[in-house]
């Protein structure tokens, strides 16, 4: 019992990490590839990239999504280690960007 509290702070500090992740890449998209002179990189977003769709999808699908994850917990805490990968895959490219770009 104890272990699985443990594995549901995990999570939701994960997914917490995950939605910050997200509107930090939201914000930098809109600086460099709305308002700038930058190409998208992710393929799929880069077909809404100019629609308001874009925004919808950052800042109103992911986190939704964020939350169906935590609703359905209990399932989803069996892919913790997916969830990890995800969080520390997206971390960097963040990272990479913020401190490429703004620093």
């Amino acid at each position: 019992m104890q272990e699985r509290h443990i594995n549901f702070i995990g999570l939701r500090w994960l997914l917490v990490l995950i939605g910050c992740l997200n509107l930090l890449d939201f914000l930098a998209t809109q600086s460099l590839v709305v308002n700038g002179e930058h190409a998208e990189g992710n393929p799929l977003m880069g077909v809404i990239i100019d629609t308001p769709y874009f925004a919808l999808v950052k800042l109103v699908a992911i986190p939704l999504g964020l939350v169906f994850l935590w609703i359905v917990r209990r399932h989803a805490i069996k892919q913790l280690s997916l969830l990890k990968l995800t969080s520390l895959t997206y971390l960097t490219v963040v990272a990479y960007t913020w401190i490429v770009f703004y620093l």
